[in-house]
């Protein structure tokens, strides 16, 4: 699915600036970057740039031409930048919104300009009604080569615009009841909609597997190299010893159909460190991150700043010494703009990040400190990935809850929040850094794997 996504507060500003002055049309630009994965686009805006009425050439009920300074200083803008441009305008009493036959004449007047002056790209157009928006990107020739469905707004709270504006839909599976009176039907459809990434399904990433599967999540995208062995089956919801030997993500596949037959599930038996593999998160609209490699958990960091892709961190650690438990902590951090990033604190081991980067094989994900496998116990991991969920649901339902960064101290009977404060000069999540820049940023992935 193709996203145009937006900060908090972003996407309503937008709309409402473009719909005041009805029934005159208004215009904007919105300087993109790209994401592409198999099939798709995930397009970060960047800024939003609102013209001045000496901007306009003629503004009236059915048009609202810029003046060609204008549009010039944004495609300047774009081929500095390495991104691209889309152009906005309203069509304020359009029921039945589409593009007009002028739109149409002006992408193929426009195109080869656009391309021409900021050739990376993307080049698109918006068009915003009181019900809703269409968008497309185009090549060269005027030709489109692509439709967005879906508007997203990404911060501490995920809010999710789809073309046609808000729609009763139909009526939600029985099934759902209890869900529902929870965080209402509104909840639960966009539920049934989401595409969730689960990395990692082990003890944590398989439960958050199951609970995900039963709460109705549409779509599950599952990423683990790792296959089960005899000493996962302590923690490993879904897995019998016959299992043994299959891919972790093919027992977990197994077990969210098991927990509801419609759900879609693409399992990837691969190492999330590969850019090719990476790349297929992008297609999500929520991350959950339940590796304890530092590595993946490096690369998952930036793609979540750097894509606007919201993300939440599940982490639990049990030390041992001589078969005692000397310490249990345990953390759900979600990973999203204005929230602090895992460099931040920090939580990510330098040295640890570049062995699994360069590494062939993948690190024992219980290693701590020294090469000797901790203890796993699944009420832990359990509890913690419940928690996680919760913040999914809180972050994209409406489900109360605020926190948005969780530690737990067992040993204690122990769970506070934690107040992310970002580093202002974070190479991460900080502006002017890799925050919201996508493809126009480097990523630390492996770029050739295999």
């Amino acid at each position: 699915m193709n996203r145009l996504v937006f900060r908090v507060g972003e996407w309503t500003t937008l709309r409402d600036a473009l719909l005041k002055d009805a029934p005159l049309e208004a215009a904007a630009a919105l300087l993109v970057a790209q994401g592409h994965f198999e099939g798709g686009m995930r397009l970060v805006v960047r800024e939003v740039v609102h013209p001045a009425a000496e901007d306009y050439v003629r503004r009236s009920n059915i048009e609202a031409s810029l003046q060609p300074a204008f549009v010039a200083n944004m495609l300047k803008r774009a081929r500095m930048e390495g991104i691209g441009l889309i152009l906005a305008h309203s069509h304020p009493r359009q029921r039945n919104l589409a593009f007009s036959p002028v739109d149409d004449a002006a992408q193929v007047l426009l195109a080869p300009v656009q391309h021409f002056r900021a050739p990376k790209g993307p080049h698109g157009f918006l068009v915003v009604g009181p019900r809703g928006f269409r968008a497309r990107l185009f090549d060269a020739a005027g030709q489109t080569t692509l439709e967005i469905e879906r508007v997203q707004e990404v911060g501490a709270t995920l809010h999710t615009y789809d073309r046609d504006g808000v729609d009763a839909g139909e009526p939600v599976p029985e099934i759902f009841d209890r869900n529902v009176r929870a965080f209402g039907a509104a909840g639960q459809r966009l539920l049934n909609a989401m595409t969730v990434g689960v990395v990692g399904v082990g003890g944590t990433g398989s439960v958050v597997v199951e609970e995900l599967a039963r709460l109705g999540t549409g779509r599950l995208i599952l990423i683990d190299p790792e296959s089960v062995e005899e000493t996962n089956l302590n923690r490993l919801i879904g897995a019998e010893e016959s299992d043994v030997g299959l891919p972790k993500v093919a027992v977990a596949e197994k077990a969210a159909k098991r927990a509801r037959r419609e759900i879609r599930v693409d399992g990837y038996a691969e190492t999330v460190v590969a850019e090719a593999t990476t790349r297929r998160l992008l297609d999500c609209d929520f991350v959950m991150c339940c590796t304890d490699s530092h590595g993946s958990r490096a690369v998952l960091n930036q793609l979540a700043f750097q894509y606007r892709l919201p993300m939440i961190d599940v982490g639990v650690r049990i030390d041992a010494k001589d078969s005692l438990v000397t310490n249990m902590s345990t953390r759900v951090q979600m990973l999203a703009e204005t929230l602090a990033c895992l460099n931040c604190h920090p939580l990510l081991d330098p040295v640890a990040v570049r062995r699994d980067l360069l590494a062939d094989q993948t690190s024992d994900p219980y290693f701590v400190g020294h090469f000797e496998p901790q203890p796993a116990v699944i009420s832990l991991n359990a509890a913690t990935s419940s928690m996680a969920v919760s913040m999914l649901l809180s972050a994209s339902t409406g489900f109360p809850g605020q926190a948005r960064h969780l530690v737990g101290r067992p040993i204690d009977g122990a769970v506070r929040p934690i107040k992310s404060t970002p580093d202002p000069t974070c190479i991460v999540c900080a502006a002017g850094n890799a925050l919201a820049m996508a493809d126009a940023w480097p990523m630390i992935w492996r770029r050739h794997e295999g």
